[in-house]
């Protein structure tokens, strides 16, 4: 089973390049893919950039030259949800684009995109195994194109939307991964509080938050490979 491994950044892509075994780079569209085996399980990391636009255009360029059979977002995102803080992670049950807004035509409100439950699930046993208790969740991800840093759009993610992260690119690998009929999961540790700190505290929980995402999929693909023996 190959999984792809989406990340916005280099400082959260370039630990799982790190951990790949027998690694191949290709470039295409002017992206970095690294194929190789991760736990014995054959895994393809890339950065995708910043924002929806390069993350549905990572999605779609590797589902068609890869062929993933899961395609897994994983990064750091804003707490927005009750007790969501730095050092806590979610596990996407789903994801919204809050940016998207139909309304003023009376259509939607949001777009939703589903995850694959089997995965996610998954990936929500790696993070209860690997973090101290009730440091995971699984709940909806809020994807827009904004960082948010006020408490105001941070409550409303919350209170409208139902959101417990937010984030800027899970949202389109889903609705990308949806249209293609490949099964999709999004992670996101917590480096800030989406409110008016968050400009402080993203970059000084960066590194733990990437961190935390290394050793949940370090135990996922563990499990994968476990379960194939």
């Amino acid at each position: 089973m190959r999984t792809l491994l989406i990340c916005a950044m280099d400082s959260e892509a370039d630990g799982f390049r790190a951990m790949l075994t027998e690694r191949r780079d290709e470039e295409i569209s002017s992206l970095t893919f690294s194929d190789g085996k991760l736990y014995g399980n054959p895994v393809t990391v890339v950065r995708c950039g910043v924002g929806k636009v390069n993350a549905a255009l990572c999605a779609q360029t590797a589902i068609l030259r890869y062929a993933p059979d899961v395609v897994i977002n994983v990064g750091v995102g804003g707490g927005v949800g009750t007790g969501i803080v730095t050092g806590h992670v979610v596990v996407a049950k789903d994801t919204i684009q809050y940016d998207f807004d139909l309304t003023a035509i009376g259509e939607d409100d949001g777009k939703v995109a589903p995850c694959d439950d089997s995965v996610s699930q998954a990936l929500y046993r790696a993070a209860c195994a690997v973090l101290p208790e009730g440091h995971a969740s699984f709940g909806r991800i809020a994807t827009g194109d904004r960082f948010v840093g006020d408490s105001e759009t941070s409550a409303r993610l919350r209170d409208h939307y139902g959101a417990l992260v937010c984030e800027m690119e899970g949202g389109a690998v889903a609705q990308v991964c949806a249209v293609n009929g490949v099964p999709c999961a999004v992670l996101r540790a917590v480096s800030d509080n989406a409110n008016e700190q968050s400009e402080v505290d993203f970059p000084t929980f960066l590194a733990s938050a990437v961190s935390d995402t290394e050793k949940i999929m370090a135990a996922y693909f563990s499990s994968l490979e476990e379960a194939s023996v």
